[in-house]
Formats: structure tokens, sequence, C-alpha cells
């Protein structure tokens, strides 16, 4: 009974909090009795410090620092009420539908979890998740949304190659690499190195950006073109009917 108690403070507390974060957002935004600085702010605006609270909680993570992390947590879902809020103005949606469709997602996702489906592997699971997530996307019930949808191409090229190779490994894609050997060589050089395969891991793409700037290349660039067309390629697969994509 205590910990039924317990546990309906803790979520008495959540709405509490959350209540008076999203009623002070409002009251910085107020054309009235807000804050001038802060009704000049908009969409685009904020995106930047979007960006920069996403890298600032990525440090007490890697540190792990819990009195950071927990600032930095709560630096980043100020943003969200903020853009929330902004949204709310424009007559778009409020904080409560971006909750509403973030508990719909969970639930849709996780159906060996919320429903009575069966998943024996963290693979299965995997492969549950991607499925009913390219359900919500398609635009067509015969159409399978690309597995890649909803990475935004505006990430660093480098993690966002990683993301696309992850979810790669959900599905069969054509795309091969131009010269098999050469991967078959870094990989050797990688499992072998003395300092550890992350550090050598690190050491070849300091080493790729080197050579980069030696011939006055743009690495970043370079990356996001590959990565673009690695989704085309992708999406050009899950573009054709269900029954040919799952072959």
């Amino acid at each position: 009974m205590q910990s039924v108690t317990n546990q309906q403070d803790e979520e008495s507390k959540i709405m509490t909090g959350i209540l008076q974060v999203v009623e002070n957002v409002a009251h910085l935004r107020s054309p009235t009795e807000g804050c001038p600085w802060f009704r000049r702010q908009t969409m685009q605006t904020v995106r930047r410090y979007l960006l920069e609270e996403v890298y600032e909680v990525l440090e007490p993570l890697d540190t792990e620092s819990p009195e950071r992390l927990q600032e930095e947590l709560g630096d980043l879902l100020f943003q969200i009420i903020v853009l929330s809020q902004m949204a709310s103005e424009r007559g778009w949606f409020s904080l409560d539908h971006v909750l509403q469709r973030l508990n719909e997602k969970i639930i849709h996702r996780n159906p060996h979890v919320f429903e009575e489906l069966q998943a024996d592997s963290v693979e299965e699971v995997q492969r549950i998740w991607q499925e009913r997530k390219s359900l919500e996307k398609s635009v067509d019930g015969d159409i399978t949304a690309s597995p890649l949808n909803g990475l935004s191409a505006t990430m660093p090229a480098l993690a966002l190659a990683q993301a696309y190779i992850g979810r790669s490994g959900l599905f069969k894609t054509d795309w091969t690499f131009p010269d098999p050997s050469l991967v078959f060589d870094f990989e050797s050089r990688l499992v072998s190195h003395p300092d550890g395969m992350e550090t050598g891991l690190g050491r070849m793409l300091f080493m790729l950006v080197e050579l980069a700037c030696r011939h006055q290349l743009d690495a970043e660039a370079a990356l996001q073109k590959i990565n673009a067309q690695f989704r085309q390629k992708v999406s050009e697969q899950f573009s054709k009917p269900l029954k040919d994509s799952r072959a």
C-alpha cells in the first residue's frame, strides 16, 4: 500500500512540475506581461538553443555526472516545451498533443509489452519495432515507408551514417562497398590495433579527415553525399510493393 502511495505522490509531483513549466513558458511569451526578448524568439531562433542543449546533455552522459545530467535534461525539456508553446500559438498543436502522440507510439511499437505479441529475442523486438514504425510512416497501404525515415539529414554526417547503418541491419539491402578488399584491410588493422578497437577506429577516422584536408576536401560534405545516396537507394527499395520489398 505504501508503494502505491509513493508512486501516486511521485506522479503528482511530475504533473505539478510539468504544468508549472508550461505556465511559466506561457507567461514568458505573454504579449502583455511577458519578456520582450522571449517574445521575439521564433522557432528558427530557438533551433540553435535546442541543438546546444542536446550537445550539453551528451557531456554529463559521457562523464556520468548525475547532477549535471539532471540540470541539462531540464534545460532540454524547457526547449521542447517552448517549441510546443510556439506551435500552440500558431494553432498547430499543444504539449498535450505531443504527449498523446508519444504515448500512442510507445504502445504501438512495443506490442510485446503492451499487447500479447511474442518476441523471443532482441532482434525480434527490433524487427517488430521497425515494422510498426514503417506502418505509421506509410503514405499508402501497399507501400512500406523507408526504415530511414525519421532520421534527419541535418544530423552530423558521421552520426547519421552510423544511424543509417544501424537501421540497415534490420532489413536486406543491395548496397555494396566498391572495394571489399579495402574494407577487409581496415577491419584487420582495427581488430589488431594495440590500443584497442575504439582507439584504432578513432585514429583511422582522424587519418581520413587529415587526408581530406590535405586534398582540400570537406570531410563532412563528402560523407553527407554518400549518406544521401544510401538513403535514396533504400527509399527506392522500399517504394516497391510490400510483397516485393520483403522478398
